[in-house]
């Protein structure tokens, strides 16, 4: 009768929901995956963590992936794969990890190139499959050095039900089927600042990087809690802003636009605007008479970061 009337107690009035199970994904029978391991993310935390891999194989031949499957436990704030390139204060062997300190700061990764990014994290929606238009891939070198970073808040702004975790899978194609290396660019905006009482406080900034014309076909924007629109516009030297062709009014699950065909000229790229808003009430960092500026910790600061894929790949492009 005792233990009855505690189960009752247990399940009828305070249920001990299980926390969701960890994210899982057969590798590709051709190409390659990047996994993390799970780890928790405690209570009143966020964790930001650099996970170091190398491309398989071996040889001169490159490595041509024209689709990428992403996903990740429920709760990161985002995933992101780059190349490593200059060594600042970070760095890595293959199996490697890099717990929070230099991982969060970006001006060690200033000049990595973007791989893949993904910030969908709700259960119903934290998994990313693209493929890419015909004829166009990602080119990897065997032996080439990958991070994987990922972020989890279990705080205010946002929770983390179970295990932080990650995993992408590269899927290669044969390189005749190849005609156009894909490119990308990482853009930061990062003279930013958002303090208590500011109503759709707009930064607007560009990027230039069209050396020759190339079309775009994947977008995605990224901020903190404050942010209340994402938008993206094609630029271009002579006319200056152009049509938008991204928005994003969802900060904790912004869309990525994958099926976009937009058209820059030479000496053309981006433009790019992030609005915020902040309660009267709120204090994002103390030490700053409770403003947010640019930074990585989703409790204290913000971002206003761009996602660009294109091709014909015509440069690394990295706009800080």
């Amino acid at each position: 009768m005792r233990a009855y009337a505690i189960a009752f107690v247990l399940i009828g009035c305070n249920p001990q929901v299980p926390p969701p199970g960890d994210v899982s994904l057969d590798p590709p029978a051709q190409g390659f995956q990047l996994a993390t391991n799970a780890f928790d993310v405690a209570a009143g935390t966020e964790t930001q963590r650099c996970f170091f891999f190398a491309v398989p194989g071996t040889g001169a031949d490159p490595i041509y992936i024209d689709r990428v499957v992403a996903t990740q436990n429920p709760g990161s704030h985002h995933l992101n794969v780059f190349r490593v390139n200059t060594i600042h204060n970070l760095n890595g062997n293959p199996g490697d990890e890099v717990i929070d300190g230099e991982c969060f700061k970006s001006g060690n990764w200033a000049d990595w190139p973007l791989v893949t990014n993904l910030q969908n994290s709700t259960p119903a929606d934290n998994l990313n499959d693209w493929t890419l238009p015909d004829g166009v891939a990602h080119k990897f070198a065997p032996g080439e050095k990958l991070m994987l970073q990922i972020h989890y808040v279990n705080a205010t702004t946002q929770t983390t039900p179970g295990h932080g975790k990650g995993i992408v899978n590269f899927y290669q194609v044969d390189a005749s089927k190849v005609q156009n290396e894909l490119g990308t660019v990482f853009a930061t905006d990062q003279n930013i600042r958002v303090c208590p009482g500011d109503s759709n406080k707009s930064f607007e900034t560009s990027c230039r990087f069209a050396s020759q014309p190339v079309t775009v076909i994947g977008a995605n924007g990224h901020f903190h809690s404050r942010g209340v629109e994402f938008d993206i516009f094609s630029y271009d030297s002579v006319n200056g802003v152009g049509a938008q062709f991204y928005t994003s009014t969802t900060w904790n699950d912004p869309p990525f636009a994958q099926h976009l065909n937009v058209q820059l000229p030479v000496n053309g790229g981006i433009d790019w605007r992030c609005t915020y808003s902040m309660p009267s009430d709120a204090c994002g960092d103390p030490q700053n008479s409770c403003c947010c500026t640019f930074g990585g910790h989703v409790e204290t600061q913000e971002h206003c970061n761009a996602f660009i894929y294109y091709y014909p790949k015509i440069e690394n492009v990295n706009c800080f």
